[in-house]
């Protein structure tokens, strides 16, 4: 409620109004899951829409945010509220549809309303990207915001984009092997346990040194 309700409906609401409203979106998410229900009927089912329908869809906003500098506030509102009212209509409307047609449904709406948001309002102010771009240092369509930037600061971007492709080699594995490792500990596999902990010594030696060694150098920000 403090997110959405105070911030952009009511900044004056008492904490008493806040609790009442909180209480009714609760009832509110209740009654659509209830409603849910009904055509439902297996647990792969409503899993299958949550990952495929909704979660990965969302995908696209959470990429374009990075690499896009033109993307803006409002595109990523829109989008995902689009995205969102098409997974659910494609729940209620086209029962027994595939996984993956889902996901297409949903990541298309998505993606318009991502596209459709950011093209009908104002760009970010330039001085916000600038800053976000010098502490982020993010890859993509920033062009327009590089030609501002001074040389030098450039370089230490451009070096530490190089340093962060080759630590996703490492960190990459890194991660399936340490989810990997636990599940043989569970499993009680000990002689597997043990080869991917021996594995995970060389791999996070690379993740230090290309990345997480460089976590305290900072780009000064004007």
């Amino acid at each position: 409620m403090k997110d959405l309700y105070q911030a952009y409906l009511n900044p004056q609401a008492s904490e008493k109004k806040l609790l009442l409203h909180s209480r009714g979106a609760s009832i509110v998410m209740v009654l659509i899951g209830l409603l849910f229900s009904y055509s439902i009927s297996n647990i792969n089912e409503i899993w299958g829409w949550i990952t495929m329908g909704i979660s990965a869809g969302m995908f696209v906003p959470l990429v374009l945010r990075w690499y896009w500098a033109r993307f803006n506030g409002y595109g990523f509102a829109i989008g995902m509220a689009v995205g969102l009212i098409a997974a659910v209509l494609t729940k209620l409307l086209g029962s027994g549809l595939p996984e993956y047609t889902s996901f297409m449904i949903a990541s298309g709406s998505l993606l318009a309303g991502c596209l459709g948001g950011t093209f009908l309002t104002a760009p970010t102010d330039n001085r916000v990207l600038e800053r976000f771009y010098k502490v982020t240092r993010p890859f993509g369509l920033w062009d327009s915001i590089r030609e501002t930037l001074p040389p030098a600061t450039l370089m230490e971007i451009h070096a530490e984009n190089r340093r962060d492709i080759i630590a996703l080699l490492f960190a990459v594995p890194w991660q399936m092997i340490l989810f990997l490792a636990g599940m043989m500990i569970v499993l009680k596999q000990w002689s597997n346990a043990a080869t991917l902990v021996v594995l995970l010594i060389p791999i996070t030696a690379g993740l230090y040194w290309f990345w997480f060694r460089h976590l305290s150098e900072e780009v000064t920000v004007e």
